[in-house]
């Protein structure tokens, strides 16, 4: 088929307007589902492919209008404090949210940050509030834990969840690769002399992380010569650390490696234990590049810029609902040297 079909060609062969035709390649809501899809599959057949010069003129000329009329996405903070994301999360988290408002603001978007459990609202009424308000484009943050899957109605939304992946929603998700991150510690560490890496996190991190942290320095022992096996610890929560000895001396590690490093480090002084001098010490989120922590820097920013762009592309395709099928953008951490780890 020539290359110069057009939606004039589509529209004749089809027996609508052209103006019918630019709706539906554009997935445009206002055209029933069922007339979409016959008109997209009159498309495929002639081989019609959009022009993307005009496309991108046609976004920009949408950027372009009024500051009143430029669509705003929502922020939806899922923990148990309104201020909880720009405020107490863990520094990763915190800069997912500035790299994702910079990167709406860089795209030509306006964002508004909306509490998943303002004035006690049900997940229906939330939607709500938001469908009325023009919303579209819905970017998920982070959730409580424990918290239950919110049951939105997805279908009003193109979305996309910064964090790990939520077994029960088929959600976009963009998050840090914390498979790759731990296999990556493990190599920086064996190339330093270690050789008894030890994992230690929460029991909660194993079914939050599906095991991607133990599976990286699990093949990490496999892949690499000369790696002992030893036996994690896991913690109900940071304020009770005081297995942490009796583990220390049980199994014997010469490096800890842990998503709250920066947590045990003090612990570790108390009970004696000299960083990196009596044992190394490898944080799988580095609150900053160039901290003092050896470990894994996760760049939030732009893992949050990532999920940003991610959502924009949806919606200038207007998408609306859930895939079938879960998408995971991963994005790679970046190894900081630190300080807490030495030539052994």
């Amino acid at each position: 088929m020539s290359s110069l079909v057009t939606m004039k060609t589509i529209a004749a062969q089809a027996g609508v307007t052209q103006a019918t035709v630019s709706m539906c390649l554009a997935n445009n809501p206002r055209i029933p589902p069922a007339t979409r899809t016959r008109i997209q599959a009159v498309a495929e057949r002639l081989g019609y492919r959009p022009n993307p010069y005009v496309s991108a003129l046609m976004r920009i000329r949408r950027q372009g209008r009024a500051h009143r009329e430029m669509p705003v996405i929502a922020l939806v903070n899922g923990l148990d404090d309104p201020a909880a994301w720009r405020q107490t999360a863990p520094p990763t988290v915190r800069l997912m949210l500035e790299g994702a408002v910079e990167r709406a603001a860089l795209r030509g978007y306006r964002t508004q940050e909306f509490w998943l459990h303002q004035d006690g609202m049900s997940p229906e009424r939330f939607s709500g509030m938001l469908h009325a308000r023009g919303i579209h484009g819905l970017l998920l943050g982070p959730l409580a834990y424990g918290a239950p899957t919110p049951a939105l109605r997805w279908e009003h939304f193109a979305s996309v969840r910064l964090g790990v992946p939520l077994p029960a929603l088929t959600i976009t998700t963009v998050c840090n690769d914390h498979y790759f991150s731990s296999l990556q510690v493990v190599r920086e560490c064996h190339k330093l002399g270690y050789r008894r890496p030890g994992l230690v996190a929460l029991h909660s991190h194993l079914e939050r992380f599906h095991g991607r942290w133990d599976g990286g320095i699990g093949v990490g022992r496999q892949l690499l010569a000369g790696l002992k096996p030893v036996h994690s610890l896991l913690l109900e929560n940071w304020d009770q650390l005081d297995p942490m000895a009796a583990w220390l001396k049980r199994e014997q590690p010469d490096v800890i490696v842990s998503p709250s490093a920066d947590v045990l480090q003090p612990h570790l002084k108390r009970l004696g234990w000299r960083v990196p001098g009596d044992v190394g010490l490898a944080s799988l989120a580095c609150p900053k590049q160039g901290h003092a922590l050896s470990g894994i820097w996760q760049n939030g920013a732009l893992i949050g810029a990532t999920g940003m762009d991610t959502l924009i592309s949806m919606l200038e395709r207007n998408e609306r609902g859930l895939p079938t099928q879960a998408h995971t953008v991963m994005v790679e951490g970046i190894w900081n040297p630190g300080r807490s780890l030495q030539a052994v």
